[in-house]
């Protein structure tokens, strides 16, 4: 029995956050999305996609949306498009809402530009999340992610841990990158990651999902230790002890900070 109370996300699941996730269709939103997201407090990120792209990657980076917004961490989405752009925010509304009914869309090029933009997202976000409350709910299955980006015992002996107690893990490490092994984990649900960036990486997070950095002996991790949650010598029992502290609320020093990226895949450059 885990005895964690989490957030109910209807056919998403049950997460351990409940996220409002401003969600820009395109580059051109970006900034406008920032805006929102921190007027409302929700999360958002920047990304260089969704217009001018061709072929196999419009519907992958569709696809790669979709499943952003059907994470269990997520409660509700505001998606913020331009209005010229190769994925549409109205057409991307259309497939979201069947796995997410919590979602509505902005179009800047209908609000009269950049403030109008603003001023209804705020409108429309506090709107979702006063018609769509987040119920709590025990979780009884609890998926921890693993960025294996670098080699270390420490992996091994994590996921026989998570294991014992009950949890069950995931682990990603043939990107070679944090941020690539980072989207790998959110497509397969992960609530929570565990991260053993490589000794040249930073410690780095993802919007949506609480990132425990775990730091190397590197001189890049020691020059930067306040940016890691735990140290490089902190056993699989600790390890175990902060995943479910996080999991009940604590939060992480990449959320506390605000850092982290979102790296959808790509198989061609933009046109």
């Amino acid at each position: 029995m885990l005895n964690i109370n989490g957030f109910d996300h209807e056919n998403r699941g049950i997460g351990i956050r409940n996220l409002q996730l401003i969600l820009p269709s395109v580059i051109c939103s970006t900034q406008v999305s920032r805006r929102i997201a921190k007027e409302v407090d929700g999360v958002t990120f920047a990304h260089q996609h969704g217009c001018a792209i061709i072929g196999d990657d419009v519907a992958g980076i569709d696809n790669f949306f979709a499943d952003l917004a059907a994470h269990p961490n997520v409660g509700s989405v505001l998606i913020v498009g331009l209005g010229c752009e190769t994925i549409q925010g109205q057409e991307l509304n259309a497939k979201l809402i069947a796995m997410n009914r919590s979602t509505k869309y902005q179009i800047t090029q209908e609000n009269g530009g950049m403030q109008g933009t603003f001023d209804a997202g705020v409108r429309t976000a506090r709107e979702l999340a006063k018609d769509f409350p987040a119920k709590r709910a025990p979780i009884t299955e609890l998926i921890v992610g693993i960025d294996a980006s670098r080699e270390d015992a420490q992996v091994g002996a994590v996921e026989t841990e998570l294991k014992s107690l009950g949890v069950t893990t995931i682990t990603a490490d043939s990107h070679g990158s944090s941020a690539h092994n980072f989207s790998e984990l959110m497509r397969k649900r992960a609530m929570i990651i565990i991260s053993f960036p490589s000794p040249e990486q930073p410690a780095s997070g993802f919007p949506l999902i609480p990132v425990i950095n775990i730091a190397s002996k590197s001189p890049l991790h020691i020059a930067i230790a306040e940016d890691f949650d735990l140290a490089n010598d902190t056993t699989a029992s600790k390890i175990a002890d902060k995943v479910f502290a996080v999991s009940g609320g604590e939060v992480t020093i990449a959320e506390k900070n605000i850092t982290g990226e979102i790296l959808a895949p790509r198989l061609v450059r933009s046109v």
